[in-house]
């Protein structure tokens, strides 16, 4: 079966090539020319990201109306909660932003949101979405520390600055949920797409947030 992985993350890629579960199946990445600046992110920051990952997946569903069946979509977003606001950080848009976000982040607890669509073909389309937040401490960060961590750009297009599967990840800890939530996916919404690998006989389990038909 196609897998279409919806997403431009090198780091969802690489970890969803790597699965065991995989095997067998043929995984399709397509960028998703969605703008998430049309949502506010003042507010909850897992409603924040379960509303961009809910545009996502409609998104997806409109580009992918005339596919035939024989495959299966997924579409994610991640972030990360401000521990002093509770506000939404997002990925920085430059290196002083970046800095800006692991100075706040260093030696600190910190929330990391992920919800996930899975997008299955039927004579209309359906999506279920799933989320799930880990809780993350990134240890102290010496001053050479973050000039590394800048000076790589390994904060580039990582949501708060840092990548789990990069030179950051010997500063991570991972005190509460699955790291699969802090690379990119909903852990729940990854067993849904494990078993609509499995056969057709796999309906809808009845646990996302939202089934949409």
């Amino acid at each position: 079966m196609r897998v279409i992985l919806a997403s431009s993350s090198s780091t969802r890629r690489i970890w969803m090539s790597q699965q065991s579960w995989m095997e067998g199946h043929q995984l399709e990445i397509r960028s998703l020319a969605y703008d998430e600046s049309v949502h506010s992110v003042e507010g909850d920051v897992s409603d924040t990201v379960r509303e961009i990952a809910i545009g996502k997946a409609d998104f997806a569903i409109r580009a992918l109306a005339d596919h035939q069946g024989g495959w299966v979509s997924v579409v994610s977003d991640t972030m990360i909660e401000d521990p002093d606001t509770g506000l939404p950080m997002g990925k920085p848009r430059d290196s002083i932003e970046a800095e800006r976000m692991l100075r706040r982040l260093s030696g600190r607890r910190h929330l990391v949101h992920s919800c996930t669509g899975v997008i299955t073909p039927s004579n209309t389309m359906e999506r279920e979405m799933f989320s799930d937040r880990s809780q993350v401490l990134l240890g102290p960060l010496s001053e050479d520390d973050l000039s590394v961590l800048i000076e790589t750009e390994s904060w580039r297009g990582k949501a708060g600055g840092y990548d789990i599967k990069g030179l950051a990840r010997r500063h991570l800890k991972i005190i509460d949920g699955d790291e699969v939530t802090v690379l990119g996916f909903s852990p729940r919404g990854i067993e849904r797409l494990k078993r609509a690998l499995a056969g057709p006989n796999n309906p809808p389990s009845g646990e996302s947030d939202t089934t949409v038909f």
